[in-house]
């Protein structure tokens, strides 16, 4: 087989792995959609109870401008909170194992604060620092690291004692250990806490728009409910499903790729 038929092949199969991996969830969210149209015609609901998804969208597009802004300002403070979180998380997770003193001191003040939901700190957090991003994306940097944290900390930590012996045997320092056993064994586990982090982070982004902003999606919910616009709320609900599916597949694609084994 010649090397262009062999690179041709290559990617057949790659496509008909992608295929395979998108038809199931392009599939479940057809079926939904026709389903909630079907219930919306059936039982003849009104808009303000339950509108049809082209509605929603008629909407959208009535003002993708604003949708647009407080779409992006969400999505900024998430990520900006996700990924200084997620960086934070996995800082202090190899400083707990390579200093374990460290983390007997200052694992049960994380707990602590982290056993009240965040929140309850919201308004706290508005009060100190306003209804602009920075008090949202405090507040997920928090939530994040200490998802991040826990998940790390268990990949770290669960390496086979075997090979530790054995590294160890061979002088290697706890810094190679770290470096060439812990943090590629704990990478299956560090996507897992990624995964979950940024779910809460998009939802502490909404709800505590919701409690304080001048824009964002979840300023949007809050505003049209009390203007008794439902469906706008909706077009606000959606959006904030539709970003927080694709983050969420974007950092599956990346743990696929990191973790090809």
């Amino acid at each position: 087989m010649s090397a262009d038929a062999a690179e041709g092949r290559s990617r057949l199969d790659a496509i008909r792995q992608a295929v395979s991996r998108l038809w199931p969830p392009v599939l479940a969210a057809l079926l939904v959609l026709t389903a909630w149209e079907f219930v919306v015609w059936w039982f003849r609901l009104p808009n303000f109870v339950l509108p049809t998804p082209q509605e929603i969208v008629s909407a959208a597009l009535d003002d993708p401008h604003q949708l647009l802004q407080d779409t992006t300002m969400t999505v900024a403070e998430a990520m900006g909170g996700y990924v200084a979180g997620s960086l934070l998380g996995l800082t202090i997770a190899i400083a707990f194992v390579m200093f374990p003193r460290m983390g007997r001191l200052l694992m049960p003040l994380y707990v602590t604060v982290n056993s009240v939901p965040m929140i309850a700190y919201g308004p706290l957090a508005i009060i100190l620092l306003g209804i602009g991003p920075e008090s949202k994306v405090i507040l997920i940097v928090i939530a994040v690291s200490y998802t991040v944290l826990i998940n790390a900390l268990a990949g770290l930590r669960d390496c086979d004692p075997g090979m530790v012996a054995m590294l160890r045997t061979f002088g290697a320092s706890e810094r190679t250990i770290l470096f060439k056993l812990r943090i590629p064994s704990s990478v299956p586990a560090i996507f897992s806490g990624l995964r979950v982090a940024v779910v809460h982070a998009m939802i502490l982004a909404v709800v505590l728009e919701m409690l304080g902003a001048n824009v964002g999606l979840g300023w949007s919910v809050y505003k049209s409910t009390q203007m008794m616009s439902f469906v706008d709320a909706w077009v606000a609900v959606s959006a904030c499903v539709a970003v927080s599916l694709a983050v969420y597949s974007l950092i599956s694609w990346i743990g696929r790729r990191c973790i090809w084994w």
